[in-house]
């Protein structure tokens, strides 16, 4: 069972102490405390607009790229919708997940990753990101490991927004503002800057919305098998063109 009592303790400590470590500090107490062996937490700024504050390892980066490249998943799902998304076996063909987010659980089955709890982090109407704990093995969280890991999306929300207050990246791309209005992306370690600065450059190839540049960027990307960060730098470096592309 999980330690509810140490994980608050924990918990509150790091929201307290704040600092650039705590999403880090977050996600390593609930794989210590809780029954499950990889996790991120991940900022949005909109079903199209993610980024990465901190992930366990490979795995957990393979499935946070995966999602935002092909625009479904767990944490899209939870992020629009604004409530917890519970998988119990990613191969249990009653979870649906097939229906849900096809491609995203194609290539999640090719993980190790059989569970999977996805919590948004949200207080009233705002919803910053989420909180993703990822298992190896099948199974739902209990009612009090559940209880615990909806109190570290709390300290995840708190964590977040004390990382925002404390300013803006410098020297983050003009593409990165366009494709973030409300600018909560930019309170992060920008690590896809270069997907950001070519939709800005996109919008203006091909005169279209922020959501629209994103998703011809995707296409491209999954019409010709490569990882969207590759197409993002071609289209920085001038190598690739979107209005000749679309000719």
């Amino acid at each position: 069972m999980a330690d509810l009592g140490a994980l608050a303790d924990d918990l509150a400590a790091i929201v307290a102490e704040g600092g650039p470590e705590a999403p880090r500090r977050i996600c390593e107490a609930c794989m210590a405390a809780l029954p499950v062996t990889r996790a991120a937490i991940t900022m949005m700024a909109g079903a199209d607009r993610q980024e990465p504050i901190w992930v366990s390892d490979e795995v957990a980066r393979q499935l946070d790229e995966l999602q935002f490249a092909v625009g479904e998943g767990p944490c899209v799902e939870a992020f629009t919708v604004r409530r917890p998304v519970l998988v119990a076996d990613l191969t249990d063909p009653t979870e649906q997940v097939d229906g849900r987010w096809p491609v995203f659980a194609a290539a999640a089955r090719r993980t190790p990753v059989r569970a999977l709890f996805v919590l948004p982090l949200q207080a009233g109407a705002i919803t910053v990101g989420v909180l993703d704990l990822y298992r190896d093995t099948p199974g739902l969280l209990e009612p009090d490991e559940l209880n615990g890991a909806l109190r570290a999306a709390d300290a995840a929300l708190w964590a977040l927004l004390g990382m925002r207050s404390g300013g803006k990246v410098d020297g983050a791309a003009d593409g990165a503002r366009r494709a973030d209005p409300h600018g909560w992306l930019m309170g992060s370690p920008l690590r896809r800057t270069e997907i950001y600065q070519a939709t800005g450059m996109i919008i203006e190839q091909m005169q279209v919305t922020p959501e629209m540049a994103l998703s011809a960027l995707r296409a491209h990307a999954f019409a010709h098998d490569r990882p969207i960060l590759e197409v993002a730098r071609d289209v920085v470096a001038r190598r690739l063109r979107f209005h000749e592309e679309m000719q």
